[in-house]
């Protein structure tokens, strides 16, 4: 039986003078798509943001949200793939909505810090597909990937490109 293939996880790229950033008024408007509950909030970096459509984000999972094995809970996954499709979309300066989508979980692990990445298969005017992988950190495994369908209306800032 042939092996599948693994996108290896690259250590992301930390900012830095060299490494230039969306405006930041994108970056600040990507996190209105964070729940406001500081268990989310506190635990969430963008570490990662040059091309639109294109993030790399950290995540601490707490304990809090873990499930009754100490892992990472089903929903928790589901919602840092929902919160990394809204950072890709708004990243392109589009107000969106998730119709639909699907999550594949492919590995179980405690809670952790974990590294997520998007990117965009297709944007059109008014519809957009993002596919999310997440990452442990410590290790680099894929531990779940969800792809979800956008509905786009409209410029976040209508002084900005979208």
């Amino acid at each position: 039986m042939a092996r599948a293939f693994r996108q290896p996880y690259n250590e992301p790229t930390r900012p830095n003078k060299e490494t230039a950033m969306l405006d930041q008024r994108i970056l600040d408007t990507m996190m209105i798509n964070v729940p406001a509950a500081s268990m989310w909030r506190d635990n969430i970096r963008i570490t990662e943001a040059q091309e639109p459509g294109f993030i790399t984000f950290e995540t601490d999972v707490p304990a809090e949200l873990g499930n009754y094995r100490n892992g990472i809970h089903g929903g928790t996954a589901y919602t840092i793939g929902e919160i990394g499709c809204g950072f890709a979309m708004y990243s392109f300066n589009t107000n969106n909505v998730c119709q639909s989508a699907n999550i594949n979980f492919l590995k179980a692990v405690p809670c952790c810090t974990v590294v997520t990445k998007t990117e965009p298969i297709h944007k059109g005017r008014s519809t957009a597909v993002i596919r999310v992988s997440t990452y442990q950190k410590e290790t680099g495994k894929l531990l779940f990937q969800s792809t979800h369908n956008m509905f786009l209306f409209g410029p976040v800032f209508e002084d900005m490109e979208q």
